[in-house]
């Protein structure tokens, strides 16, 4: 049976809640047609624990069909199916956690899953004590972090060269995507983290150093995305952690009504691209960031807004630079997000690198029209996984 997951709690725990909920009308006509029906009303309320194919936890009593799973239950069921787009944060003691972990391996093992996967992926906080659970991402949230690492690479080299720096620094100032790190200091020395994206200084002869952390999240996890801050900068010691926080409204929710058999999917997904794109040229020339319809229902929600902060040690409260606000463009896009070229070198080779210090600049505008680009293709990753599962 189809279920949907726990919706979100109003006490002051985090909370479980999913944005994709399928129903299926199974006839046998294999017709195009197509319908859909956002209102919440039409919507179950079945929760996760009525599914008997769920895997519990091994250390754990299993939960009853009447009872919410636990928060350690949600994790491994996202764990263990990576349902798109969910983020899980819940206090969990590092014993536990331990226990949890030992749970993910065996899952992998069983399903012969790389390690070199990147979603789902479990990660702790040792100082806050608290396990993370990301499942896998739409185009928003990757670009987000991908093209946040592109055009601060870009500006640094641009930089470099305008000031006739040796290739060789140029070179060892690298973007590596999201990087997992084990172990920290201080109370961080437990802890388990992936950035969504960094920046890395290749030492010669050493281990890369990240300098630079990106961490992507919707502003209801802002909270978290702040844990995530801390741990990068008091565990690590990183330069700079920069947060991109987007908001999506209303969040995506699949068709609460059934709709019938596509019997010509990949058809049914290029006309889809068509009107899609036709509605967001119109947009985009306008500044506007709204929701993406097609066949009555928003494959994605407002982008609302957009903002990214720039985090830096010793400093209570980070730079902010306003991308979008409610749904339309900023008129004053940032050039700079207050990098300089300090902040891609650690501090016991910055003078060996003999370069004067400078301002690293940023295309806002290009940024924020690959966020719409974006839009775009995560409304069509939704559509296609809604008609063709």
């Amino acid at each position: 049976m189809d279920a949907v997951l726990a919706g979100p709690s109003t006490n002051s725990r985090p909370s479980f809640r999913s944005i994709s909920d399928h129903y299926w009308d199974k006839h046998g006509s294999g017709g195009k047609r197509f319908k859909s029906d956002s209102s919440p009303g039409s919507r179950s309320t079945t929760s996760v624990s009525s599914m008997t194919a769920l895997t519990l936890s091994t250390d754990m009593s299993p939960v009853k069909e009447e009872k919410k799973l636990s928060d350690y239950d949600q994790a491994l069921y996202l764990l263990e199916n990576n349902p798109p787009e969910q983020r899980l944060d819940f206090y969990l003691p590092y014993s536990r956690y331990l226990k949890l972990e030992e749970c993910w391996s065996k899952i992998k093992s069983a399903r012969n899953i790389s390690e070199d996967q990147k979603y789902p992926y479990l990660a702790y906080n040792s100082c806050a004590e608290y396990v993370t659970v990301v499942t896998v991402p739409r185009d928003l949230h990757e670009v987000a972090a991908w093209e946040l690492g592109i055009e601060i690479i870009n500006g640094a080299r641009k930089y470099l060269t305008s000031q006739g720096a040796n290739a060789s620094v140029a070179s060892r100032i690298v973007q590596a995507g999201s990087t997992t790190t084990v172990g920290s200091f201080g109370n961080y020395a437990n802890s388990k983290k992936k950035a969504d994206g960094t920046i890395k200084y290749k030492r010669p002869g050493a281990k890369h150093e990240v300098m630079i952390a990106v961490e992507v999240g919707y502003c209801e996890h802002y909270a978290a995305l702040c844990r995530d801050k801390d741990a990068w900068i008091d565990g690590k010691h990183v330069k700079v952690c920069i947060l991109v926080c987007l908001d999506e409204s209303p969040r995506f929710r699949n068709p609460g009504t059934r709709h019938e058999n596509v019997g010509d999917v990949i058809g049914e997904c290029e006309e889809m691209v068509r009107a899609v794109t036709e509605s967001v040229e119109r947009d985009t020339s306008l500044c506007y960031y709204g929701h993406i319809e097609y066949q009555g229902h928003k494959w994605v929600g407002n982008l609302t807004e957009a903002f990214i902060e720039v985090w830096r040690a010793k400093k209570r409260h980070p730079t902010r630079y306003q991308l979008i606000q409610n749904s339309w463009c900023s008129n004053r896009l940032p050039k700079t997000i207050g990098l300089k070229l300090r902040d891609f070198i650690p501090d016991e080779d910055w003078e060996a690198a003999n370069i004067v210090d400078g301002n690293i600049s940023f295309d806002g505008n290009l940024y924020v029209h690959n966020l719409r680009i974006s839009m775009e293709t995560t409304a069509e990753e939704r559509y296609e996984e809604y008609i063709s599962s």
